[in-house]
């Protein structure tokens, strides 16, 4: 398991049972030998979900790019995490009519990510599409690797443990402001995975998907005005909810609170399928 050298990060690997190896996604080089020395690589991290800009994306790109080519032409397997969000459709509240399945192409175009009606600031539509442009590059780049046995998962919104990323922010937003957030009616909807079934793809892929299979783990999804009142019962806020703007949920929650605005609808029958996956 990568980690940044420091010695709390490598005892908590050791005491997991893994051996820890150093190096940072965020520098490509210090990838090259620990991709070199394994017998398959499960990428996780990335910079781009945690800055968010285009540029970060590109990161994240440029690190795949660089495991790929240390691993030589064994034909091992290489699993790149994508996520929901290159799925990501605006709207002012309700559902987008789309399930996008494991094979639709991608990058969307901004008439699709933002149709007009939407009425989604130009910036923001520059910056979304600027971003899943490099992570689309990135999935074809693990895909059509010819030396690795390429695959790419893209996981739903996470939970289980305490963990994930959308529903902790959401629960946060929630005890802070005495009610649970949600963009215009409540009606935009999120495909979610928990934590164990996903780790379950995770295993299956590496013992039996094929080169260049696309995966989606998503269980099933939520309306997130549903998913708001359920948060506010859980910190004793009485169920209480707000309909929001766009602009107010960026206010109140940064990227976090746009990330909970958005459509992210993932079919997996396929993924299902070719995994035998029972979530």
């Amino acid at each position: 398991a990568l980690t940044r050298s420091t010695a709390a990060d490598a005892a908590k690997l050791q005491a997991a049972g893994l051996t820890p190896v150093v190096g940072d996604f965020a520098n490509p080089a210090s990838l090259t030998a620990p991709a070199a020395q394994v017998d398959a690589i499960v990428s996780l991290a990335s910079i781009g979900q945690i800055e968010g800009t285009p540029e970060s994306f590109a990161k994240d790109r440029d690190a795949v790019e660089v495991m790929i080519k240390a691993a030589g032409d064994a034909g091992n397997p290489f699993i790149f995490t994508s996520g929901s969000a290159i799925f990501g459709v605006f709207t002012k509240g309700e559902a987008s009519p789309t399930i996008f399945d494991e094979d639709h192409p991608v990058p969307l175009p901004a008439s699709v990510f933002a149709p007009p009606k939407a009425e989604i600031p130009q910036p923001l539509i520059d910056g979304f599409g600027g971003s899943m442009a490099p992570r689309a590059e990135t999935e074809r780049a693990v895909l059509n690797a010819a030396g690795v046995r390429g695959i790419v998962i893209r996981p739903g919104l996470v939970y289980g443990e305490g963990r994930g990323y959308d529903l902790p922010n959401l629960i946060a937003l929630t005890k802070t402001h005495g009610a649970a957030p949600h963009l215009g009616i409540g009606g935009v909807r999120q495909g979610y995975v928990h934590l164990d079934d996903l780790v379950e793809v995770y295993v299956l892929a590496l013992e039996r998907a094929p080169a260049g299979t696309m995966l989606h783990a998503v269980t099933d999804e939520i309306a997130l005005g549903d998913l708001a009142a359920a948060a506010s019962r859980l910190v004793g806020a009485g169920g209480r909810t707000e309909a929001l703007s766009l602009l107010e949920m960026y206010t109140r929650g940064g990227g976090g609170g746009v990330s909970l605005s958005v459509n992210k609808r993932l079919a997996s029958e396929k993924t299902r399928k070719v995994l035998n996956w029972t979530p």
